[in-house]
């Protein structure tokens, strides 16, 4: 900004008839200065942020490398060592086998986030299979991210980033082959294990539950209302005997029965509509009946 005495000047020179004007638009830029004088001033005075501080909380010293070291002996074996915790342990608590849960991990370590890195100091951050067994426990438990801080080493805001990546690994990279229905070749396989288990014509279960909404909006509340008095989406879910599932939809309100939402299906409007399954299939029942014997 100018100096005020050069737009005074200015001013006067710019309207020598009407010098009222001229005082009153000087005497506002005047105040202006004067204004930006006294920011500028408090500005100086702030402390402004330069990074780590004294006084500033430090940081946890979280051992990245003790939560390696407990993974590997608990799950992997550490040294040569027996396992802490054998199949069935592994695949309960991160409800996979632990040939599908090292194909993941595999797959995803090469990923930017979930990659090791060094810090400006030079030291190794975590392990790559920190954040992916972080990120299991939460999805397998349901549990909040900081309750695997003491085992794996790791912050509440890494392991919500971890979970976070490797759900959208999930949907990117193995959406097209496990988020689909079954083909020909595999509907023909069903359909043979169902008869011979006495189930002739069934592709497998179908069923709706109750998901609860935590925080569902008040101008919706009498929508989502199911008939326990709780807000909740209702989810259809269809699997074989190997809980394989090929039909999931989400999001019709709890207020809704199994009817309705069977009626508002993607899948019963194909069935329905001659779209799904392929028509190389035969059913020696009436066609309503076959229709109906279609999903149990």
């Amino acid at each position: 900004m100018d100096d005020p005495l050069d737009v005074f000047a200015d001013a006067m020179l710019a309207d020598p008839i009407d010098g009222e004007v001229a005082t009153a638009v000087a005497a506002h830029v005047q105040a202006l200065w004067r204004y930006r004088r006294r920011i500028r001033r408090s500005r100086l005075g702030r402390r402004r942020h330069i990074g780590s501080v004294p006084g500033c909380r430090p940081n946890k010293n979280r051992d990245f490398r003790s939560g390696l070291r407990a993974i590997l002996r608990d799950y992997f074996g550490l040294d040569g060592s027996p396992l802490v915790y054998d199949e069935a342990d592994f695949e309960r608590r991160f409800r996979v086998p632990r040939s599908v849960f090292l194909r993941i991990y595999h797959a995803v370590k090469g990923r930017p986030f979930f990659a090791q890195r060094i810090n400006a100091t030079g030291r190794s951050q975590a392990h790559p299979s920190q954040k992916v067994v972080a990120a299991f426990r939460v999805i397998a438990y349901g549990e909040a991210p900081d309750r695997t801080d003491e085992y794996v080493r790791l912050s509440a805001s890494t392991i919500v980033m971890s979970v976070r990546e490797l759900l959208r690994f999930t949907v990117d990279e193995l959406g097209p082959a496990c988020l689909r229905p079954p083909t020909p070749a595999e509907l023909e396989r069903i359909l043979e294990r169902n008869a011979q288990r006495g189930l002739p014509g069934c592709m497998g279960s179908l069923d709706c539950s109750h998901w609860e909404l935590a925080n569902c909006p008040k101008a919706f509340a009498g929508m989502y209302q199911n008939r326990h008095g709780k807000r909740s989406v209702v989810m259809e879910t269809v699997c074989d005997e190997d809980l394989w599932i090929w039909h999931l939809i989400v999001g019709c309100p709890g207020s809704q029965n199994d009817l309705n939402v069977m009626h508002a299906s993607p899948l019963y409007l194909s069935v329905t509509g001659g779209e799904w399954p392929p028509g190389t299939f035969s059913y020696t029942a009436k066609a309503p009946l076959a229709r109906s014997c279609i999903i149990w």
